[in-house]
């Protein structure tokens, strides 16, 4: 290759050589800004944006962590004492309170407004630590809402 380059190379003047030796230099300057720069700097944006995401979520997890750690350790009462309390606290008037096991029990309110409900549901979870395993609702006439829930320690 280089003997057939060689002449051709030679026939060139002074003058074309230079210009023909700025454009090779510019082209593999080129070829290496494209080659390798380029998607070197794509993969330390993807890795810097990774890593951004990567201390949100953990960030996201330490909440969680320290919500877990603040909730209230469960008490000695029964479930049924608690919910029945927490019932009356609210002024609402179940329907039907009954224990179901030891640390279960279901309570049905045939009309409550849904915003109070959940406020108070939520209620349950992080003030007394009892866990609601099952909510069952469906819209009244009025407006109100029929619950059915199961809560558990």
């Amino acid at each position: 290759m280089t003997a057939l380059l060689a002449p051709w190379w030679n026939d060139r003047t002074p003058r074309e050589r230079l210009l023909l030796s700025v454009m090779l230099a510019a082209l593999a300057v080129l070829l290496v800004w494209l080659a390798v720069l380029r998607p070197l700097a794509e993969a330390r944006a993807a890795a810097q944006a990774e890593a951004v995401a990567a201390a949100g979520r953990r960030a996201q997890a330490q909440a969680l962590v320290a919500a877990i750690a603040a909730r209230p350790a469960a008490g000695a009462a029964p479930v049924l004492d608690v919910l029945t309390r927490r019932l009356a606290e609210a002024g609402l008037q179940a329907s039907r309170v009954e224990a179901q096991g030891p640390g279960q029990a279901v309570a049905e309110i045939a009309a409550v407004n849904g915003r109070l409900l959940l406020g108070w549901a939520s209620g349950l979870e992080t003030r007394d630590g009892l866990v609601i395993e099952q909510l069952e609702a469906a819209r009244n006439p009025d407006q109100s809402v029929r619950v059915r829930l199961t809560v558990r320690r």
